[in-house]
């Protein structure tokens, strides 16, 4: 087996790269220019960037400067649609976001995309690109080979404005994500929790639980991760619950769950803060005009 996985695997992520390029070339063609402004925020990634955070984030911030926003989501992220619906108005759900938004156009003064990144439909659209390391530079690195749904180099990097979300040495990231708050906990009565995760990619909402919980002497002592929106993960949840466990959960994740787990006093959800540099106040700013 050791001999056979990775020609499987570079070969899979090959066919995976050729069916890309096919579908982009015959079903999302770039058209004619949506006359409302569109941004478009996405990542290389294929899941748990914090693109619908900072959609959220970014929404609010527009219409503090008074514009009507709509907000596209796909309908196949029916967690993330109800999670925008619970913070802001005017959320679509669509299988084809150009679509929509050309129907809307005339309704609202900008159009936001959560995802979509690889909606190559959209022309004159600005890009908001979530970096948390450098982009892949093979087709070796495409699902189901890797973690990233689309090289860099199919991109028009003149139309993306790039955001760094990791720490180094020499440069600050432009956004940071913590976790501000989990429910259900009584500072100075610690507990130990499973922590069950169903986003794209885990680690760093596991490694943000971990930062907020050790101060404060939570315990993590099972990690529990599902597919990006997993439609058992309520049975999952309840499964924990039922052995009387703490359960430590995304907001997210929170969105799939019925709303009588919701209310169990052993199930709590981390409330996630974003820190935003000068650089993307000023985006907010540059965009719109």
């Amino acid at each position: 087996m050791i001999y056979t996985t990775k020609p499987f695997r570079l070969a899979a992520a090959a066919i995976y790269r050729i069916a890309y390029k096919l579908h982009h070339k015959l079903f999302l063609r770039p058209q004619p220019p949506i006359k409302t402004p569109v941004i478009i925020v996405g990542s290389y990634l294929a899941g748990g960037a914090g693109k619908t955070p900072f959609t959220i984030w970014l929404a609010k911030r527009l219409q503090e400067q008074g514009k009507k926003v709509a907000i596209l989501c796909h309908s196949a992220a029916w967690d993330e649609f109800i999670m925008m619906q619970q913070e802001l108005d005017n959320v679509f759900a669509t299988k084809n976001r150009y679509k929509t938004a050309k129907e809307i156009q005339d309704k609202f003064d900008i159009i936001l995309c959560d995802d979509g990144f690889e909606d190559s439909r959209f022309t004159g659209a600005h890009y908001i690109c979530l970096d948390w390391q450098e982009p892949p530079t093979s087709w070796k690195s495409l699902l189901p080979s890797g973690p990233f749904r689309s090289l860099k180099q199919d991109h028009d990097e003149r139309q993306i404005t790039h955001l760094r979300c990791f720490d180094s040495f020499i440069q600050a990231p432009d956004i940071q994500f913590a976790i501000k708050s989990i429910t259900n906990y009584i500072p100075g009565k610690p507990f130990t929790a499973t922590i069950i995760c169903g986003l794209g990619s885990p680690n760093r909402f596991i490694d943000d639980i971990r930062s907020f919980a050790t101060p404060c002497g939570i315990q993590i002592n099972k990690i529990i991760t599902r597919s990006d929106h997993d439609k058992h993960f309520p049975v999952v949840v309840q499964a924990e619950l039922s052995q009387d466990h703490d359960i430590i959960i995304s907001q997210k994740d929170a969105c799939r769950l019925p709303q009588t787990v919701l209310n169990h006093a052993k199930l709590h959800i981390a409330i996630q803060k974003i820190e935003v540099s000068p650089k993307v106040q000023g985006l907010v700013a540059t965009v719109t005009t």
